[in-house]
This record gives structure tokens, C-alpha cells and sequence, in this order.
């Protein structure tokens, strides 16, 4: 379900049993990067701001539809778990369940929140000092930089398993370029505004952060140690805690979102039972997907 096609929306997902097989390197980094921007050109995802840290992620994204946004994460996952899977030689489920997505409420308040959690990703957690400095796949260090693409690897498989049958054993890798664009708060703004938005929520994460490790009396983790993590660990404490259904600042938007869903949801389930009753004119909810109908098993003509 999307609450509001066409508007914002976070998508996450975590590695199975919290491993971190998403952990940073240049040839994973790659891989990512190069399915991000694949699953990009072939979805057109309005992608704002995303990290991948060692075992989950969040993208900030525009989506028109939820058809758009399950084709283009569905695309992204399977792949990030063949490639990565392929890498760190690992056989089992790679995700631990379906992504979730949650709309945020276009306040310029509720952009700025979001976005600012998504950067604070590695750091919150004590893993590094500031955004710039996590080793894996992230937007900060580009958006910081004033920078709009980023650039991955992309190995076309089909292409090398028909070489594969022909006898040859090669390789089909691409650039594949992911884009990124202004929270729809800043799109009307100079470029030199936009840039200077970046730099300012980067330093509040850094104060902030500095000020956390201040008063645990702590330090980052470093760069150098997340890398020699292995991928197949998790962590010792793992800590999955039910994701918000949507973001919104205040309670009277949250309360607007919430009766908004429970309305659609009421819809969803009365098209449902119409629709498993045999109707064949019902409508669905903007933003839903129909549930499959039940199973009829065919028999031979008598």
C-alpha cells in the first residue's frame, strides 16, 4: 500500500538475522551502486538521499505509484542478493523479510527530519564520526560534495551465461549512473542553497555525534574496523524494533495520516471479499495492490 502516490516515501530492509553481509568494500560498494542505478533507469525511482550500512538500508524517494515502488525495490533486493550473495558466499535468504515503505508528510519540517535520520545512519550507532566518514554506499559524501550521480558496476549474467553455453567465459560489465535529486522542499532553491543545506545538516550530525560520544564517554568504531567485520557475523545485541507506518512531525498530521489508512484499509478489505465472492466489477484503493484470487482447479469436460 502507498498512502500518497506521488509523494515521498522512506523504503528499508534488513539482512536475515541482522549479518552483516552488506559490510563496506570497493568491489560490494560497486555492486550496490551499479543494481541501485540499474533498478533506477529501469523503474524511475526519484532517488534523494540512501545509505547502506552493514546490514540494512533506507532510501528517501519519490515514487508515482505503489506498482513503481514494489517493481523498482523488488528489482533492487533480488539483485543486491545475487551479486552480494555471490561475494560473500552466501547461499541462504539474504533478506530477513519484505521491504517497508513509509510516506513522510511533505512539511518542509518532515523532509528535513527523515533526511537528517538517513545521514545519521553509522553514526548514531557509534560506527563513525561523521557521515562522510562511513566506508560503504551512501549519498552524504556526493550531496556534500554538491554532486547529483554516482556510479556502480552492473555484470549483465544473462549475457555471460549465453556466453557461458557458447563455450566463452568473459564477463559483460556496465557503468550504470544513480541520480540524485533535491528533497521537493529545496528543487526551487539555487544550487549554491541546496549545496549549503547539505554541508549544514552534515555539521549537526557531526556536533551531535561528538556530543554523544562526550557524554558515554565512547569513540566511533573507525572506518578500518568496520571493514574487517565479517560479512556472515551479527551483532550481539540485534535490535528490530517495529518501523512507523508513516512520518509525519506533529500529531495532528500523524492523526490525519492514520485515519487516511484506516479509511483505505476498510476500502481494501471490502473490495477483497467482493472480489473473492466472484465480483468482477470492483476497484480498489488508489496506491493497493489486489490480494490473488482463491485457487480453482480445473476439471475435465464431462
Amino acid at each position: 500500500m502507498l498512502d500518497d502516490p506521488g509523494g515521498l516515501v522512506e523504503i528499508t530492509s534488513r539482512v536475515q538475522h541482522g549479518r552483516f553481509l552488506l559490510c563496506p568494500s570497493e568491489q560490494a560498494n560497486e555492486l550496490i551502486l551499479g543494481v541501485l542505478g540499474r533498478a533506477q533507469a529501469m523503474y524511475g525511482v526519484v532517488v534523494h538521499a540512501f545509505v547502506f550500512v552493514s546490514n540494512h538500508f533506507h532510501i528517501l524517494a519519490t515514487v508515482s505509484s505503489a506498482e513503481q515502488m514494489s517493481l523498482f525495490t523488488g528489482f533492487l533486493k533480488a539483485n543486491i542478493a545475487k551479486e552480494v550473495g555471490r561475494l560473500r558466499d552466501w547461499r541462504e535468504t539474504f533478506w530477513g523479510r519484505r521491504y517497508h515503505s513509509a510516506s513522510v508528510k511533505l512539511t518542509q519540517h518532515d523532509q528535513v527530519k527523515r533526511f537528517l535520520y538517513i545521514l545519521e545512519n553509522s553514526c548514531k550507532e557509534g560506527l563513525v564520526a561523521s557521515p562522510l566518514d562511513w566506508p560503504g554506499v551512501s549519498s552524504a559524501a556526493a550531496l556534500y560534495r554538491g554532486e547529483t550521480t554516482m556510479q556502480g558496476t552492473w555484470y549483465d549474467r544473462t549475457a555471460q551465461y549465453r556466453a557461458h553455453l557458447r563455450g566463452e567465459y568473459k564477463l559483460y560489465p556496465s557503468i550504470e549512473t544513480v541520480h540524485l535529486t533535491p528533497l521537493p522542499f529545496l528543487q526551487e532553491r539555487s544550487l549554491d542553497e541546496q549545496r549549503a543545506f547539505y554541508v549544514d545538516a552534515v555539521r549537526e550530525i557531526e556536533e551531535k555525534t561528538a556530543r554523544m560520544h562526550r557524554e558515554n564517554g565512547t569513540t566511533p568504531m573507525g572506518a578500518r574496523a568496520i571493514r574487517r567485520q565479517k560479512p556472515h557475523d551479527k551483532p550481539k545485541a540485534f535490535k528490530a524494533s517495529p518501523a512507523p507506518i508513516f512520518h509525519a512531525a506533529n500529531r495532528k498530521d500523524f492523526w490525519a495520516m492514520y485515519n487516511a489508512r484506516k479509511a483505505k484499509v476498510a476500502d481494501y478489505r471490502d473490495a477483497a471479499k467482493r472480489l473473492k465472492r466472484g465480483e468482477t466489477d470492483v476497484r480498489f484503493p488508489e496506491g493497493c495492490f489486489p490480494p490473488r484470487l482463491p485457487f480453482v482447479q480445473s476439471r475435465p469436460p464431462t
